[in-house]
């Protein structure tokens, strides 16, 4: 039977779905044929909505990192302090990455999986973070380049992208680690360690 979708919310169906499809099945192996089948909808239903399969999968990324953009920026609000900003984008980061453990799976599988086939979709994924474009708006990256900078004295020899550089790989060795083996950390007490981890240099 057919599921009956509301033309508004078709489109939100085939993002979420599709994220989990794309994880199961890989890029190569994956088709808006299969989507529209899993979920129930004419075959046809998905290019109502989307072009082509890389335009389906353009949409996801692009929608990914500006929720990703979007929680970095909602976590510095406000903030001042030069550590206490780089030390918030730090907890935003690994939290944001916790709550949405698919889109982190999906960042760090289908570069990959792209750049293989060498598609037209590579382009995506050159940049050194996921980035939406977004007028006035900086992107993670940019956030936490520009959150570096006032650290740039105590790293000498160390241009402030590298500083960040070392920084994001640090949040985000954190957040890979925790989506893979949630239990490494207790659960009742997750948030406040991730917090204090932040915060520790190694």
């Amino acid at each position: 039977m057919t599921t009956a979708y509301h033309h508004t919310n078709l489109r939100a169906s085939l993002l979420a779905e599709g994220r989990r499809l794309l994880l199961a099945e890989g890029y190569a192996h994956f088709s808006l044929r299969k989507l529209a089948s899993v979920l129930g909808v004419s075959h046809n239903a998905p290019y109502r909505h989307f072009a082509s399969r890389e335009e389906f999968i353009k949409a996801i990324v692009e929608e990914d990192a500006a929720r990703f953009d979007a929680a970095l920026a909602a976590g510095v609000e406000g903030i001042g302090d030069a550590a206490e900003r780089l030390y918030r984008l730090g907890d935003a980061y690994v939290f944001f990455f916790l709550d949405n453990p698919e889109v982190l799976l999906l960042f760090e599988i289908l570069p990959g999986q792209v750049a293989l086939r060498g598609e037209v979709l590579a382009s995506l994924f050159s940049k050194p973070a996921p980035c939406a474009h977004r007028e006035g708006a900086m992107d993670g990256y940019e956030l936490l380049t520009d959150a570096a900078q006032p650290f740039a004295g105590r790293f000498p020899g160390l241009e402030k992208h590298e500083i960040a550089l070392g920084y994001w790989a640090k949040v985000h060795g954190l957040a890979s680690l925790l989506v893979a083996k949630r239990g490494l950390l207790p659960e009742e007490s997750l948030r406040d360690r991730v917090r204090m981890l932040v915060r520790t240099p190694f």
